[in-house]
C-alpha cells in the first residue's frame, strides 16, 4: 500500500458511525473516540470466564472414555446478547421486542495437531445431529442468571457430548483415510502462543419505545412517496459480550455493540414495473448514530431516487467502457472479487498470478478503525479462534500474495488471523493505487476510448443492487449525461479487474454484513431455519468495511434488467 494512503488509514481510535450508502472522501478527518481496553486481570473473575476455566481444567486433566484418546485441545465460548429490535412498514409498527440470551460453543479436539477429529467432508451430517441433539437438550444455551455451579452443569455436558462426538469423527475419518498415505500431509490444526486480552466498549443504553418510535417516523416518510408501494424500516441494537478460554492458555473477553438501521422501499411504477432502494447506517455508540433528522432526510432521499429512477430512459444493450463510482464500486470489488480472498477449494485467486493492474494493491487490516476520515467495522484485535489481528497483504502491485485462513492451515497457508463469526471472511479491505485520476480525468480517459471504439456513449453506474443499476447515466461526448433504468451489468469476470484503466484519487468507504462463508455446512443449515444461534453465534452475519477507489473498466457488458418486471396489482393502491 502506498504511504501515504496508509497515512489516512487509522489503528489508534475507533469511529463508530458510517452509512452503508458510502461516504466518497479524500483527506478528511473525523473526531472518534478512543477504544476502551479494559486489562484482563479485571476481568479474571466474572463467572462465566471462572466456570469456563475450572471446567476447562478439569476437562483436560479427567474426560477420557476407557482406551480411548483425551482430548489435545479444548476452548470454550460463551455468548452474552441483549438486544432491542423494531420493524416497521408504511408507517405502522410490526413487531419489536427485547432480548437476552446467553448461548455456549464447545470445540473438543481428539487426536493431535497434525491429525485430529476435523477436516472430514463425512462428519457434516453427524455434525448436525450432534447440533439438534444439543438443542433438544438445551446444552447449548446457558442461564441468564450468574450462578457457577449450573454455568460449570452446562458446561460439563455440553463438553461431554462434544468429546464424544470428536472420538466419533476421528474413528470415521481414519476408516475413510486408511490408505491414504498421512505423512505428507498439512496439519489439521495450527498451534499457536497463548494471549490475554480485552477489548471492549461502553454497551448502548438504548428504550424499546425510542427504537419504536424511529421505525415509525421513518417508514412513514417512505410512504409518503406517491408511488411507493412497499417500504419497511428496521433498527436494532445488539450488546453483544464474548468470554473465550482454550486449553493453550489463550483467554479473552471482547465487548462490541453494535447499531444497525435498515430502510427500504419499492416503488410501483406506470408500467407495472418495480423498483427497490435501501439506506443503511452502522455505528457502535448511540452519539454517533445518524440524528433522527438525519434519518428522515435520508428516507425521503429514498423516495426521491426511487420517482426519479421511474422518469429515466430504459436501457438497451451497451458493450464498451464503464466508470463504476461510489458506493457501487465497493460493492462490485467485494462480492464479485474480495470474495474470493479467503481459501476455498475453488478460489479462483491464484498465488504469484496477475489478478489486478499493477498500479494496484490489496491489504486486509482487521487493525484499523478508520480510513480516508471514515469510520470502519470490520475491527477486532483476536478473532473467534483467539489469534490476534494482523494485516495481510493480499496483492501487491497487481500480484496475488496471499489469502486469509483460520487456524486450519489448508493447503499450507497459515492462519492470518481471519476466522469470523461465520467462517473465514475479510475485515476491513483496503485497495490503493500507485497511479490515480481526478473524476474528471476518469471521465476523460472512458470519452476516450468511447471515441476510438466508434460508441455514442459511455456508462457510469452509481449505485448498484447485485449487479441491477439503482442510479446509472449515459455520459455523451459533449459532457451532458442522461439518467437511465432497467440496466444490469453482465457478469464481471477476474479478467476484467486485469483489465481495469484507471481508479480515482478518493476512495468511498462502504461496510456491509457479509453472510456466512458456506464453509460451515451444519451452521449454515441451521441458519436457514433461523436457528443460528444454537450453531454459537448470536447473529447471523459479520461486518465487512471496504474502502474502494471509482474504477474504470477497459470494457463490461450491460444490459436491460428483468428487475422492474412485475404483475400488474389486482386493485388500485388506496
Amino acid at each position: 500500500m502506498n504511504k501515504p494512503i496508509l497515512a489516512l488509514c487509522l489503528l489508534a481510535s475507533t469511529p463508530l458511525y458510517a452509512q452503508s450508502g458510502g461516504t466518497h472522501s479524500g483527506n478528511g478527518s473525523a473526531a472518534t473516540p478512543s477504544v476502551v481496553v479494559l486489562p484482563v486481570t479485571a476481568q479474571a473473575d466474572d463467572v462465566e470466564t471462572r466456570a469456563m476455566k475450572d471446567e476447562l481444567d478439569r476437562s483436560m486433566k479427567q474426560l477420557q472414555l476407557p482406551s480411548l484418546e483425551r482430548p489435545y485441545y479444548i476452548d470454550y465460548k460463551i455468548v452474552d446478547q441483549q438486544s432491542v429490535i423494531a420493524h416497521a412498514t408504511l408507517g405502522s409498527l410490526t413487531s419489536s421486542q427485547q432480548t437476552h440470551t446467553r448461548l455456549l460453543t464447545v470445540t473438543v479436539r481428539v487426536g493431535s495437531y497434525q491429525y485430529d477429529n476435523s477436516n472430514y467432508s463425512g462428519n457434516a451430517f453427524t455434525k448436525l445431529v450432534s447440533l439438534f441433539s444439543s438443542m433438544a437438550t438445551g446444552s447449548n444455551t446457558l442461564p441468564l442468571d450468574d450462578n457457577y455451579d449450573e454455568l460449570r452443569r452446562k458446561i460439563w455436558i455440553a463438553t461431554d457430548t462434544a468429546y464424544k462426538q470428536a472420538l466419533q469423527d476421528l474413528s470415521a475419518k481414519k476408516a475413510a483415510e486408511k490408505s491414504k498415505d498421512l505423512s505428507k500431509r498439512t496439519p489439521d490444526f495450527s498451534q499457536e502462543p497463548a494471549h490475554l486480552e480485552s477489548d471492549t466498549l461502553p454497551l448502548v443504553d438504548e428504550d424499546l419505545a425510542r427504537v419504536e418510535h424511529l421505525v415509525r417516523v421513518s417508514s412513514a416518510v417512505l410512504h409518503k412517496g406517491s408511488s411507493i408501494r412497499n417500504s419497511t424500516a428496521e433498527f436494532e441494537i445488539d450488546n453483544r459480550t464474548e468470554h473465550f478460554v482454550n486449553s493453550e492458555g489463550t483467554s479473552y473477553v471482547r465487548q462490541m455493540p453494535e447499531i444497525y438501521l435498515h430502510l427500504t422501499a419499492t416503488l410501483h411504477g406506470k408500467n407495472d414495473e418495480n423498483y427497490h432502494d435501501v439506506y443503511s447506517a452502522h455505528a457502535r455508540s448511540l452519539d454517533d448514530f445518524p440524528s433522527e433528522a438525519e434519518i428522515l432526510a435520508s428516507a425521503k432521499q429514498v423516495v426521491a431516487h426511487l420517482e426519479a429512477r421511474q422518469k429515466a430512459q430504459p436501457f438497451k444493450h451497451y458493450s464498451g467502457p464503464v466508470l463504476i463510482e461510489g458506493k457501487a464500486a465497493d460493492e462490485v470489488f467485494a462480492h464479485n472479487f474480495a470474495n474470493n480472498f479467503p481459501v476455498r477449494p475453488r478460489s479462483g485467486l491464484k498465488i504469484n498470478t496477475s489478478v489486478l493492474p499493477e498500479f494496484l494493491s490489496v491489504v486486509d487490516n482487521p487493525l484499523l478503525t478508520s480510513c480516508d476520515g471514515q469510520p470502519l467495522f470490520g475491527n477486532y484485535k483476536f478473532d473467534e479462534e483467539g489469534v490476534p489481528a494482523q494485516e495481510t497483504l493480499l496483492v501487491d502491485g497487481g500480484i496475488q500474495k496471499t489469502l486469509l485462513n483460520s487456524r486450519q492451515p489448508a493447503h499450507n497457508f497459515p492462519s492470518t488471523g481471519n476466522m469470523r463469526l461465520q467462517g473465514v471472511l475479510p475485515s476491513n479491505v483496503i485497495v490503493s493505487a500507485t497511479k490515480s485520476s481526478t473524476n474528471a480525468e476518469l471521465r476523460a480517459q472512458m470519452m476516450g476510448v468511447v471515441k476510438t471504439r466508434g460508441l455514442e456513449y459511455g456508462i457510469i453506474v452509481r449505485r448498484l443492487s447485485g449487479l441491477n443499476a439503482i442510479e446509472a447515466v449515459r455520459l455523451y461526448p459533449d459532457g451532458h449525461e442522461e439518467a437511465v433504468r432497467d440496466a444490469r451489468i453482465g457478469d464481471v469476470s477476474f479478467k476484467s479487474f486485469r483489465e481495469i484503466v484507471a481508479v480515482s484519487k478518493d476512495r468511498t468507504v462502504y461496510s456491509e454484513y457479509s453472510k456466512e462463508s458456506g464453509e460451515n455446512v451444519a451452521q449454515g443449515f441451521l441458519a436457514l431455519l433461523g436457528l443460528s444461534g444454537l450453531a454459537g453465534s448470536a447473529n447471523n452475519a459479520d461486518l465487512v468495511s471496504y474502502v474502494v477507489p471509482d474504477i474504470l473498466f477497459a470494457k463490461l457488458v450491460v444490459d436491460h434488467s428483468a428487475e422492474g418486471n412485475s404483475e400488474k396489482p389486482p386493485i388500485p393502491r388506496p
